[in-house]
């Protein structure tokens, strides 16, 4: 058997159940990513920040922070500890849209995760970082 067709089929099959989630939200997958990332972090986030947890190409975050700048939804600081930085929050009209998003894929996941179980889910994770840290080990020593 062919572990890592299954493993990408799998892997697949939870980023399809995703991608139709964020569908019916009405956005895009890289949207999405940045109005969750802001709505999730109310202190602020740095667009490197957004690129490095979603592995989104700065470029496209870059520009979606400047698409929901030009329309009232976040607003960019200096960061107080590199002046070459800038923090993004939500505007009031930003956190009215990103807010509910937040919330109910907070909602989507609390249930499925309910129904999957506590005890399955601890062990899908538990699973899941041993099994790359495993491939991860593999890659170093592999030519």
């Amino acid at each position: 058997m062919n572990y890592f067709n299954e493993l990408g089929n799998a892997i697949a099959q939870i980023d399809g159940a995703v991608e139709h989630w964020i569908v019916k939200l009405g956005l895009t997958y890289n949207h999405f990513a940045v109005l969750y990332s802001l709505a999730d972090n109310a202190d602020g986030i740095t667009q490197k920040q957004i690129c490095d947890e979603w592995y989104i190409p700065k470029q496209t975050i870059f520009n979606i922070c400047k698409e929901y700048k030009e329309k009232g939804l976040l607003e960019f600081y200096p960061s107080a500890t590199d002046k070459r930085e800038k923090i993004m929050r939500l505007t009031d009209a930003g956190r009215a849209i990103a807010k509910p998003i937040l919330a109910k894929t907070h909602t989507l996941s609390e249930q499925a995760f309910a129904e999957f179980g506590t005890e399955k889910t601890a062990q899908l994770f538990a699973l899941m970082h041993e099994l790359s840290a495993i491939f991860n080990r593999h890659i170093e020593h592999h030519d």
